[in-house]
């Protein structure tokens, strides 16, 4: 049989592979060959020119001396150097001086990224002649902020508190617990205090409605907006994907509307229908390939795979496994008492971090590795070792060849679901989510 199948590695590099001859494959799912499309610097000038539910982006901008410019880092594929010519240009058409723009890094509880990183990601001459702030939500002077009908407090980046006028560029991306990534999280937690994003992640990451693909009716993606209105985003930039993980759509606008368009879009090029489970889902993490961001790969193979069926998860890393973030593993068995799934979630049910010094991001990971179903799965990572799988809890394989050929013996007449990008996915399912 020929290589007729095939994972993303990255944008535009497969790995191709063959399907043992008794397996039956339910779901493959590819992204039609359409018409092309524009280019990232069109797009953009038409989500500024054409916005939905504010005024170009050049007259909303009237008035205002200052512009705090958020984007979002190295974790999410945006094509923010490609975006940020485009508006830094426009901004200069409308004289505004360097001095008075500042782009803000959204970090959340992320690490700061290194020089070249950022050059990478903004483009050089952004970084040397633009004042360029890596938020970080342990600093002393963020600024508080009231939460209208809420007792909380907010603190949030002092330059995004400051700057007269606000601009979000991130992606539409499915989310694990916000249902949606991008649009408000570039806000919450993008630029926000420690303590808030682990208050509200803690509360709202084990609701039954805190999933991928669900907007309505989800605590975390309503948190996350209550914040996000309050601080105030005047123009949203939403990208969108196709599974391939390239931008088919920009759209710009008002932080409700242009995210809510952007949703739909969404759901229109990444929805797929599944009337029922399959034994075996083969998928790749990408655009997911960031350490322990892995594991947001596993949350739509998660949603289509039976409980006693198998996953396949092939993790394209470009950055190692935090060694931080393996430890920590053995910190949560400690203080479990090697009774690590229940710890989990009842800390998890009063809100409580597992692990209350480190970033939120690790918590979120851990309690994903804790709290999803007891699916048996393999891990084909040529970065990531035999050893730290089984300490994240996973099966190993050197290749996808290999795993496959373990799984047949398991499951010899499998029906299954292929994901090219598990990361570009949102399962519409027939069943109770």
């Amino acid at each position: 049989m020929g290589q007729d199948y095939y994972l993303y590695l990255s944008q535009g590099k497969k790995k191709y592979f063959s399907l043992p001859p008794e397996w039956v494959p339910l779901h493959f799912v590819e992204t039609e060959e359409g018409t092309p499309t524009p280019s990232v610097e069109q797009m953009t000038l038409e989500a500024l020119s054409r916005p939905t539910g504010t005024p170009p982006f050049q007259d909303l901008l009237s008035g205002a001396k200052s512009v705090a410019i958020i984007v979002d880092d190295g974790t999410r594929p945006t094509p923010v150097a490609e975006i940020l010519e485009v508006l830094l240009s426009g901004l200069a058409n409308k004289d505004f001086s360097r001095e008075n723009i500042t782009i803000v890094v959204a970090l959340g509880t992320h690490e700061a990224m290194k020089r070249k990183a950022l050059e990478a990601r903004l483009g050089s001459g952004v970084v040397s002649n633009y004042k360029v702030v890596q938020h970080n939500a342990w600093q002393s002077d963020l600024v508080p902020i009231e939460i209208p009908g809420d007792e909380r407090v907010v603190r949030i980046n002092p330059e995004v508190a400051r700057a007269d006028a606000k601009v979000g560029i991130s992606s539409a991306l499915p989310h694990p617990m916000a249902g949606y990534g991008g649009g408000p999280k570039i806000v919450m937690p993008g630029v926000c205090d420690f303590e808030t994003t682990r208050d509200h992640h803690m509360k709202h990451v084990i609701h039954p409605r805190s999933v991928a693909g669900a907007a309505k009716g989800n605590p975390f993606h309503e948190g996350i907006f209550k914040v996000a209105r309050a601080v105030g985003l005047d123009f949203s930039i939403n990208c969108v994907y196709n599974q391939k993980g390239q931008v088919v759509r920009i759209i710009g606008g008002s932080l409700e509307m242009a995210f809510g368009e952007a949703v739909e879009v969404c759901l229109e090029k990444l929805g797929h229908r599944f009337e029922e489970k399959v034994e075996v889902t083969i998928t790749s993490t990408f655009p997911h390939t960031h350490g322990h961001q892995i594991f947001k790969g596993l949350s739509a193979p998660d949603m289509v795979t039976k409980d006693a069926g198998a996953i396949l998860l092939i993790a394209p890393v470009v950055a190692p496994i935090h060694a931080e973030f393996l430890n920590s593993f053995n910190v949560v068995h400690e203080k479990s008492h090697n009774n690590s799934t229940a710890y989990v979630k009842d800390a998890l049910s009063k809100g409580m971090a597992l692990l209350p010094d480190k970033s939120i991001d690790f918590n979120m990971a851990m309690s994903t590795v804790f709290t999803r179903p007891k699916i048996r799965t393999i891990l084909v990572s040529p970065v990531i070792s035999a050893d730290e799988a089984r300490t994240m809890g996973l099966e190993y394989s050197s290749s996808v060849e290999e795993g496959l050929k373990l799984l047949e013996k398991s499951y010899p007449d499998a029906r299954i679901a292929i994901f090219p990008s598990g990361g570009l996915i949102v399962p519409i399912t027939a069943w109770e989510r």
